[in-house]
C-alpha cells in the first residue's frame, strides 16, 4: 500500500494532465483532417475543462501548503 499522503491527489493531477494533452492533440487532429466542428468542440470543451480543473487543484494544493 502506497504511504504516501497525497498519492490520490497526484494521481489525479496525473490524470487530468494527460487528458488535457490528449484532448488537445485530438481537437487539433480533427481540424487538420477537417472532421466535423462538432467534435473539435467537443475535445475543446473537454481541454478547457479539465486545465480549469488541474489549474484550480494546483492553486488549492499551493494555498494549503503554506500554512
Amino acid at each position: 500500500m502506497n504511504k504516501e499522503p497525497n498519492s490520490s491527489l497526484t494521481r489525479g493531477r496525473a490524470l487530468l494532465a494527460v487528458l488535457l494533452v490528449s484532448s488537445v492533440v485530438a481537437n487539433v487532429a480533427t481540424q487538420a483532417f477537417g472532421l466535423s466542428s462538432y467534435i473539435s468542440a467537443a475535445f475543446g470543451m473537454v481541454a478547457v475543462a479539465s486545465g480549469v480543473t488541474l489549474f484550480s487543484s494546483y492553486r488549492k494544493n499551493l494555498k494549503g501548503s503554506r500554512r
